[in-house]
């Protein structure tokens, strides 16, 4: 029986954020009582790129396309989850496996057992400039990772952001694989339907076949 695994990361304001982002906030606006007869809460100090999220073109290529430009579709189809032993994500861990034209990939790595709540780790594993490019030689739709950023922290040429949304290869950062088997999936992460958005917060999941 086909199932949905959720692979996101709960909006929490002890949620660990990339550095120099805004912290979460996440406060009660109205609780329901005496005075009121709802509950209302607020999400304030957000930007578009924190916990599961995606980027389109626009987060790094000016006149890239936004969040709003990009075809429905491609935020839902076929996923492969590939699981790497290994503190950088390589060239050689993709060349083993079939990976078809619009298909997309999901990087299972050590990163997946940080808490969610723990401090930014500065050596999350990342993927390579290499493997970047051979990603974009075999025409995948859409690149996830298991932590808050695809390219090596302190690297600010950030080429496998570059590389990827150069070529209308869309990032989903910040899910959460630790319980998850590496193999195929049906995936769905739609973003927030953003004018002009940059990124968006994505509630991110996959279906068993």
């Amino acid at each position: 029986m086909k199932k949905l695994i959720d692979i996101s990361r709960t909006i929490s304001n002890n949620a660990v954020t990339y550095p120099g982002d805004m912290e979460l906030n996440h406060s009660s606006f109205c609780e329901i009582n005496q005075d009121s007869q709802c509950s209302i809460t607020t999400l304030g100090n957000w930007s578009t790129h924190f916990l599961t999220h995606i980027d389109p073109p626009l987060h790094f290529i000016k006149g890239g396309k936004s969040i709003s430009d990009i075809d429905i579709n491609r935020f839902c189809g076929e996923v492969k989850v590939i699981e790497v032993d290994s503190d950088i994500i390589q060239k050689e861990h993709l060349t083993n496996h079939i990976l078809k034209s619009g298909v997309s990939i999901f990087f299972k790595t050590h990163n997946s057992d940080i808490a969610t709540d723990a401090p930014f780790c500065k050596d999350h594993v990342y993927i390579s400039a290499e493997a970047a490019e051979y990603i974009v030689e075999c025409g995948i739709n859409m690149v996830g990772i298991d932590y808050l950023s695809v390219d090596r922290f302190g690297d600010e040429d950030y080429p496998v952001h570059y590389t990827l949304l150069n070529n209308n290869i869309l990032i989903l950062e910040g899910i959460i694989l630790k319980d998850v088997k590496p193999g195929d999936y049906r995936f769905y992460a739609f973003p927030l339907k953003i004018k002009n958005g940059d990124g968006s917060p994505t509630r991110a999941m996959l279906e068993t076949l």
